[in-house]
């Protein structure tokens, strides 16, 4: 906590020095809730020389040498959080009538007098205000009584800036609204926060539905958590219930808890969404995925092949290539893919009309699965293409797919060092993001390279950490009677009752262990100095 005071402080000497007396009679926690409420900035010392009696006298100074134009932006610029663009000032804290040159202008001039910064300058400068000198312009804001104002504005702002968003995400700009809108992830939280505080419904669903495609893919699935939050606010229906009950269930999916996005899932009712949803946030959709997680690729064919045909009906190119790739991802796992390959054909033609880069790597996906066991050197071209074109947009979950599937590509049908080093590459990617989802998958990949380098024991107990977890496993009968015969009974059941143990990171653990010993080693034929190690 300490540290985080000194960080919150912009590391300004007299602020710690402020901030350190007051630490000798109260706890480094109190001195930060002080700090959030404005009053650390009037912790001088009467017996203090009168230069440091207070930091808000120094701050103030220089405040009292702005114009009234400048003191009333600078005050405004205090409800952002995380900095800001122009375009952010101007829309939330430019004065009616004026042009964007005009806000321009003044933001110059507080740049010059030190009270703003430039964070960084390219395609799209940034500006930030330091922590210390935006508590004194939150402290003006409320004396003014404009704070509520000003937060509402901001809320507004990101709204439809998150709308802009929303629709970007699907062309061939995708990675220019990336790079612009991650920036301003904290002021998305901080618009959503007003809107909830104000249970302003239309702003908070606006919010969660524009935004679930940035945040979910690039930032992790807290925002699945807003949607939730959002859907509390919703009293009867709504034109955006549908697309926030589709974000809220994929979250819960990719979490890994199955039977709340179910429940979720199937408040939708079995209505679809409004063209132009995010991909994520299609109830229908995720009630498909958790049957295809648990094992009924059949049922969420059906599904797709269905949803295939509606996006053909209402020429949506961006829906068309989701569910054709998931055609393709059901023939797969069907063992039928050349049943898939005309859905993944089709998948790369559309995608190409639309020209945004997480549509092609989803096609380019789906193309390199079910080229897979017939073409195992076209098919990881494919997935690395696929991986590549999501990395340039930072979609680190479709990123963190291809690498997965390259990974088990790789383990089956190529050298299987570099496959236990590109499957522990993933269990890292997995862990970082929170998928359990994803990482359960993986697990199964790590499971079937064990038992191609004839580490059996460990192969075993990874099974039986996926059956205790309720998950599928690579090992069928046949192929679990064959390991089970090789071990013999003792060790055997000696490795059922530990992977029955293990949770989910003991799992993970295990396998990024073993991993790590097989990137060294590579050979099968120097399995035997391994079978049965830990």
């Amino acid at each position: 906590m300490v540290s985080e005071v000194s960080r919150r402080l912009d590391g300004l000497p007299l602020a710690i020095e402020l901030a350190a007396a007051r630490v000798r009679v109260m706890s480094p926690t109190e001195v930060a809730d002080r700090l959030d409420r404005g009053r650390l900035l009037r912790l001088g010392s009467r017996g203090a020389l009168p230069h440091h009696q207070s930091l808000e006298a120094t701050i103030d100074w220089s405040y009292r040498l702005l114009s009234e134009p400048e003191k009333a932006l600078f005050a405004r610029l205090s409800v952002f959080t995380g900095g800001f663009d122009l375009g952010g000032a101007h829309g939330v804290c430019g004065e009616p009538g004026d042009a964007e040159d005009d806000t321009l202008d003044l933001l110059a001039g507080l740049v010059d007098k030190s009270l703003v910064t430039v964070r960084s300058s390219g395609a799209r400068s940034r500006y930030g205000v330091l922590e210390t000198l935006r508590a004194f312009g939150r402290e003006r804001l409320r004396e003014a009584g404009a704070d509520d104002a000003v937060g509402r504005a901001h809320a507004r702002y990101f709204a439809a800036l998150a709308g802009e968003l929303g629709r970007a995400l699907h062309g061939p700009d995708e990675r220019a609204w990336v790079e612009r809108t991650l920036p301003d992830y904290d002021n998305l939280r901080t618009a959503f926060e007003r809107a909830v505080a104000d249970r302003d419904v239309d702003t908070a669903l606006a919010l969660v539905t524009s935004v679930s495609e940035l945040v979910h893919l690039r930032v992790g699935y807290e925002w699945a958590r807003w949607a939730e939050r959002a859907l509390e606010l919703v009293d009867g229906d709504h034109p955006l219930r549908v697309a926030a009950i589709g974000a809220a269930a994929r979250g819960a999916w990719n979490r890994g808890e199955f039977a709340g996005a179910r429940a979720l899932a199937e408040g939708a009712g079995g209505v679809a969404p409004s063209r132009g949803t995010a991909r994520i946030a299609y109830p229908g959709d995720v009630l498909a995925d958790v049957a295809l997680y648990e094992g009924d690729a059949a049922t969420a064919l059906r599904h797709y092949e269905a949803e295939v045909r509606r996006a053909r009906a209402e020429g949506d190119p961006i829906r068309l290539v989701w569910t054709l790739y998931y055609v393709a991802v059901c023939r797969a796992v069907l063992r039928t893919p050349e049943q898939g390959m005309p859905a993944a054909r089709e998948s790369v033609e559309v995608a190409a009309t639309t020209g945004n880069p997480t549509a092609l790597s989803m096609a380019h996906y789906a193309l390199g699965l079910v080229l897979k066991k017939s073409d195992p050197e076209r098919a990881r071209a494919r997935i690395d293409e696929a991986a590549e074109l999501a990395a340039s947009v930072r979609n680190f979950w479709w990123h963190g797919i291809a690498l997965m599937e390259a990974a088990a590509t790789r383990a089956v049908h190529a050298d299987p060092a570099a496959g236990a080093a590109a499957l522990a590459v993933v269990l890292d990617h997995w862990d970082r993001v929170g998928d359990w989802t994803q990482q359960w998958l993986n697990l199964r990949y790590v499971v079937r390279l064990l038992v191609r380098l004839g580490a059996d024991e460990d192969a075993l107990v990874l099974h039986h950490a996926l059956v205790a977890a309720g998950k599928p496993t690579p090992l069928d009968a046949r192929r679990l009677d064959r390991v089970a015969a090789a071990l013999g009974a003792d060790v055997s059941a000696a490795a059922a009752r530990r992977g029955s143990a293990l949770t989910g990171p003991g799992a993970v653990a295990l396998a990024r262990a073993r991993l790590a010993v097989w990137a060294r080693v590579g050979s099968p034929g120097s399995a035997s100095t391994l079978v049965g190690g830990g």
